[in-house]
């Protein structure tokens, strides 16, 4: 620096060791192969892992897993999951991966954005030409096309021989030991550099590249609405591009509704918002989606115990058909025939092994009970007597009025041991 004096120079190397401190020990790293969606919406993502999501594998990290396998990875993960899916990937394939993230885990959805690498690097004197290179950094989204950008803005914007060796050392490390490398190795060096050979606000523009190098065009819309049943029941086959486009419609209507120039999407645009505007369905709805797709619910006795009884409906997408209870040690089988209305849910059994029926005959049955459907929440639908709880951790963990009432209650609780 031009008639920079002593105390000035190491006042200056000070801050910027402070600016070097202060930058995450975590490079964010999001290299994703796939095609992403597109949306003019969407924040910088930060660090975490990344779930990619193509039409035959998953991908954790870059490295191939098994959907089995995923929920034992995450289990005691927490923080951020940054999930990226291709456009037309549907809603019910979004969530049957959803439901094998556990709950402690933040899913967001990674999105294309037309963002400007520019708008991240505004660091006070840093001059345009270290701007154009940092950008290019951190525009670059092929790993090793990036390392080469970093060597060649590295050696361009700064002279300092203990700053070279730094960023040749980390040369040839993998990308996730790369900046936590070159991080210390810099806070090391700097303090070594003659003033008049390091470039601080160049090289703070670089530095804030490299930890985030690759995410410019990259922005982040919250997932976590998704896993809500209510959201399986309104657009299972609704593609993740036509979701993004009418959640952007969302944003701009409801933003008009405010005075403030400066409000940004993302106090609009939150989970709670989302799961009430795209994912309004009725209990009756839900629970219909949850008998389409076969799903076991789980019902709470009067003796606290919870059992599992699964759906089986007639035909698909039939409303009706065949309530059978999962068959836990000790329990003999046990089958009602169902009726799924808009408000209410008729149940009529039970079943005879010796006498095959379907729900449709005309007969008297021991036991017939009409659950009307009073409510819908996150872990359950609410009947008149009791729940129908989406998993069976719920109907453990409920209070004694999520108790079912009617016979079908009463027989599974009588039902004689095999």
């Amino acid at each position: 620096m031009p008639n920079e004096t002593p105390a000035s120079c190491e006042a200056r190397k000070s801050d910027f060791s402070s600016f070097l401190a202060a930058l995450p020990e975590r490079a964010v790293r999001i290299d994703v192969s796939s095609e992403l969606p597109i949306s003019t919406l969407g924040v910088p993502p930060g660090t975490g892992s990344v779930l990619e999501l193509s039409e035959r594998a998953l991908r954790l990290d870059g490295a191939a897993i098994e959907r089995k396998a995923l929920s034992e990875r995450l289990a005691s993960a927490s923080g951020t999951l940054y999930v990226a899916a291709r456009p037309e990937t549907t809603i019910a394939e979004l969530r049957a991966v959803l439901a094998d993230v556990p709950k402690g885990v933040e899913p967001k959805l990674l999105v294309r954005t037309e963002r400007s690498a520019g708008a991240f690097l505004a660091v006070p004197g840093a001059s345009e030409r270290s701007r154009e290179l940092a950008s290019e950094l951190l525009a670059e989204r092929d790993p090793k096309e990036r390392v080469e950008l970093a060597r060649r803005a590295y050696a361009e914007l700064n002279d300092c021989p203990a700053v070279a060796q730094s960023v040749s050392s980390v040369e040839g490390l993998k990308a996730g030991d790369r900046w936590p490398a070159l991080k210390k190795l810099l806070s090391d060096a700097v303090p070594r550099c003659p003033c008049a050979s390091l470039d601080t606000a160049g090289l703070s523009a670089l530095l804030f590249a490299e930890q985030r190098a690759g995410t410019a065009a990259l922005g982040s819309l919250p997932l976590a609405f998704l896993r809500d049943e209510r959201c399986g029941a309104t657009m299972p086959l609704r593609s993740v591009q036509r979701l993004l486009e009418q959640i952007e419609q969302f944003d701009a209507e409801f933003a008009g509704r405010y005075a403030d120039d400066a409000i940004r999407f993302e106090t609009i645009v939150t989970n709670d918002r989302l799961l009430v505007q795209f994912c309004d369905a009725l209990p009756g709805e839900t629970l219909a989606a949850l008998e389409k797709a076969r799903r076991t619910l789980w019902v709470r006795l009067s003796s606290g115990a919870c059992e599992g009884f699964t759906f089986e409906p007639l035909s698909p997408g039939a409303p009706m058909g065949t309530l059978r209870r999962t068959k836990p040690a000790g329990t003999a089988p046990l089958a009602f025939h169902y009726w799924q209305a808009a408000e209410e849910i008729g149940v009529f059994g039970p079943l005879s092994g010796d006498l095959p029926t379907k729900p449709t005959d005309q007969r008297e049955w021991p036991c017939r009970t009409n659950y009307k459907l009073t409510g819908i929440e996150p872990e359950f639908v609410s009947l008149e007597t009791g729940r129908f709880f989406f998993a069976e951790a719920a109907c453990r963990s409920a209070p004694a009025n999520g108790t079912l009432g009617g016979c079908l209650a009463d027989q599974a609780a009588s039902a004689p041991s095999p």
